[in-house]
């Protein structure tokens, strides 16, 4: 029976191997060409983010530090100028004498100070910071007494403290709506502190000049100063939260955010001076170069992937269309048409294969014609063969049946005419010649039905199993007079076969399991079907429900099981069992030709079971 084949897909096959090659090349280097697009880019990136990183925080630095040079110019040049004033001998003498005469040259020498439109009060204090005498604006919290401090308060106490010979630019204080900020500068005689002149001046500065000078350092830019303490912070308008640079080391460059987004700062003092200075730079607008590279990666690399993907769509091409024409000549030569070859235009291995395929297609055309010629010399020659074969059973049949009739004929008339005058020895020989002849009768009428079931046609039609068996049980049973079989007969489905060489199956097989247990003193033999099973490689839908037959007898070694359905081939002696060995032969070129399958399985000593089955 040809093997059917089942197409099973399997449920989580990977879909990449389905793909044909025209459309896994192209997509394969796609991928490749994102790879490496994605590991070049992402890591030049990365590059370039920290190289733009790292210039931008040394640009912050260098800026930090040319403002705080910048400022400290200025403070230098406010203080030397404070200074000055601080050593007139009017200051110096009002500090000693304090007479009418010197207050008056001393207010005068304080008015000409209060013309600079930048000074708003100028104040000359004891070393303990009191005010002794003042000019200019009387505004309340610059004429604040050393027991005022805060944030909002002058403290100019506090800031002298410790230092008699202070000479330096103070804090910023916010009072009312303004700040202001003093210019402390020591009055001496002969070497000797004997009080300072504060020189007030207030914050004044336009959101037009501050933007400027942010547009002038670049990336958003912000200017930020605060009083050394941590008690006043301002952009120079307005007085602003403390950043938070300044609850960390003023000299490291931190990341932090603002309401616009990440800024970097740097930090540092302004020496000469009570502050410290605080730039921001923006982080987007540092990065902005790198994240613009980024973009500019991601559309190269889209026209490389779109690029790439289009010659690889081209060389695949090139490489599966030759491979396509290989393939249709292939399932050509498959179905048959064994005239099919390949147009060879290319000089490289698949030109190669293409010439070694059309060499192998003229060799298998060659093979064929041969091959058919042999099978249709082969064919005629089985032909008449198969007619000798037929035309000599027959004469066989007929020739060797008339001399045996004539051995049984004579044989029975001794028996019957001389039997009383015959010895032990000539009852046995002529029982003998007459059991063989009966023995040599079943043979040749074995033979002459195996050798016409080879032509024999199968007449499929749906058949009545149970009953089939049933007959052949009734007619198997007749041969036993003695009725000493207990047969059990179980429900059977029916199945598609000739009826005729079925019940030869039954008969056989039955016949067979009441031979071989009729030496046992309590013979069983059980007949049914079970279902599911294979019949030639076919499972499934495929195969029809498997018949047996199984009996307690004599059984027989598994060994030897290839030689039971061969012809000829017995597996006990005639002694212990009578047979031609054709019987079992005959089952299974019956079954042969229903397309069905046959098996046993025994023990000796443990009976048999036979199994057959048929397709549904």
């Amino acid at each position: 029976m040809p093997e059917r084949a089942t197409n099973y897909v399997e449920p989580h096959s990977y879909a990449l191997r389905n793909l044909s090659i025209r459309k896994q090349l192209p997509l394969l280097i796609c991928l490749l060409l994102l790879v490496l697009i994605f590991l070049f880019g992402a890591i030049s990136y990365m590059g370039i983010r920290r190289a733009t990183m790292g210039i931008g925080q040394q640009r912050l630095h260098t800026l930090t530090q040319q403002l705080s040079s910048l400022f400290q110019q200025s403070a230098h040049t406010l203080a030397s100028g404070t200074q000055a004033i601080a050593g007139k001998e009017e200051i110096v003498d009002f500090f000693d004498a304090r007479d009418p005469l010197s207050l008056q040259k001393t207010q005068e020498v304080l008015g000409r100070v209060l013309a600079d439109s930048q000074t708003v009060r100028v104040e000359l204090r004891d070393l303990r910071g009191a005010v002794l005498l003042h000019a200019g604006r009387d505004k309340p919290g610059l004429s604040g007494s050393t027991r005022e401090s805060g944030a909002g308060t002058p403290d100019p106490a506090g800031e002298i403290a410790g230092h008699p010979d202070s000479n330096f630019v103070g804090k910023f204080y916010y009072t009312g709506d303004s700040m202001y900020y003093p210019i402390v500068a020591t009055v001496n005689k002969d070497h000797k502190a004997v009080g300072y002149l504060y020189r007030w001046r207030p914050v004044r500065a336009t959101s037009q000049s501050l933007t400027q000078l942010s547009q002038l350092m670049g990336a958003k830019a912000a200017l930020f100063f605060g009083n050394n303490d941590g008690s006043l912070w301002t952009d120079m308008l307005r007085p602003v939260p403390t950043p938070p640079q300044l609850s960390r080391d003023v000299h490291t460059i931190l990341s932090y955010d603002r309401p616009g987004g990440k800024v970097i700062a740097a930090a540092m003092p302004i020496p000469g001076t009570r502050w410290i200075i605080q730039v921001e730079l923006s982080r987007d607008l540092l990065l902005e170069a790198a994240n613009r590279f980024l973009y500019w990666m991601i559309g190269i690399g889209a026209l490389l992937v779109v690029t790439g993907s289009f010659i690889a769509w081209l060389i695949s091409r090139n490489f599966t269309r030759p491979l396509a024409r290989l393939m249709h000549a292939t399932t050509a030569i498959a179905g048959g048409d064994y005239s099919s070859s390949v147009t060879i235009d290319r000089q490289d291995e698949i030109g190669k294969l293409a010439a070694a395929f059309n060499s192998m297609a003229t060799q298998v055309r060659h093979a064929h014609e041969e091959l058919e010629k042999k099978v249709s010399i082969r064919t005629r020659e089985l032909e008449t063969v198969n007619k000798e074969l037929e035309a000599f059973s027959y004469s066989v049949s007929h020739d060797l049946r008339a001399p045996l009739r004539a051995v049984s004929g004579y044989a029975m008339m001794l028996k019957e005419d001389y039997e009383e005058t015959f010895d032990d020895e000539a009852k046995r020989i002529t029982g003998n010649i007459l059991s063989n002849v009966k023995m040599m009768g079943r043979l040749i009428d074995d033979l002459i039905a195996f050798s016409r079931l080879g032509k024999r046609a199968v007449r499929r039609q749906k058949t009545d199993m149970r009953t089939l068996c049933d007959t052949c049980v009734a007619e198997l049973q007749q041969g036993w007079p003695d009725e000493k079989f207990q047969v059990s007969v179980g429900p059977m489905p029916p199945c598609m076969g000739d009826e005729d060489l079925l019940k030869q199956v039954w008969m056989n097989i039955i016949g067979n399991a009441m031979k071989y247990s009729s030496k046992n003193p309590a013979p069983q033999i059980t007949i049914g079907a079970t279902g599911g099973g294979v019949v030639n490689g076919v499972t499934g839908n495929g195969a029809g429900p498997e018949y047996f037959v199984r009996d307690n007898g004599a059984g027989f070694d598994m060994k030897y099981a290839d030689k039971l359905f061969k012809v000829f081939q017995r597996l006990h002696s005639q002694e212990e069992f009578e047979g031609t060995g054709v019987g079992l032969a005959l089952v299974k070129r019956i079954l042969d030709k229903h397309e069905g399958a046959i098996r046993a399985e025994s023990t000796p000593g443990h009976g048999a079971v036979f199994y057959f089955r048929l397709p549904a």
